[in-house]
């Protein structure tokens, strides 16, 4: 059984510096780790990668990223717990969620909106 949605859909990567094609799936879940593994690494082959980043005024790492001018290397991508969000680590969580409305069982006079004129 395939989960695709569409599974003749193919996403091919091509850099636009030099034209490589390095890496061509068909739409899957983790292709968008996939696609930036794959910039990652063609950053470190790519003959025009440093020349585009010295045009904008930009250095590079030892890992082919870019490093802004305020930067110091080497770039090491934030890694977020599966799961939780930034801002919700300040705050302490309920003991007990708010439970939920069924809808459907509110009568429906009670759902109709006002008339606004």
């Amino acid at each position: 059984m395939s989960r695709l949605r569409y599974p003749f859909t193919e996403i091919s990567a091509r850099c636009r510096l030099c034209g490589a094609v390095g890496l061509t799936a068909s739409s899957e879940h983790a292709l968008g780790g996939r696609l930036i593994d794959w910039r990652r690494g063609h950053a470190l082959v790519c003959p025009e990668w440093p020349r585009w980043a010295e045009r904008k005024g930009l250095r590079l790492d030892e890992r082919g990223a870019l490093l802004y001018p305020n930067e110091t290397g080497p770039y090491e991508p934030r890694i977020r717990p599966k799961g939780e969000d930034e801002d919700d680590l300040d705050e302490v969580p309920d003991s007990e969620p708010e439970p939920r409305i069924n809808l459907m069982l509110v009568p429906a006079e009670d759902l109709e909106q006002a008339e606004l004129f």
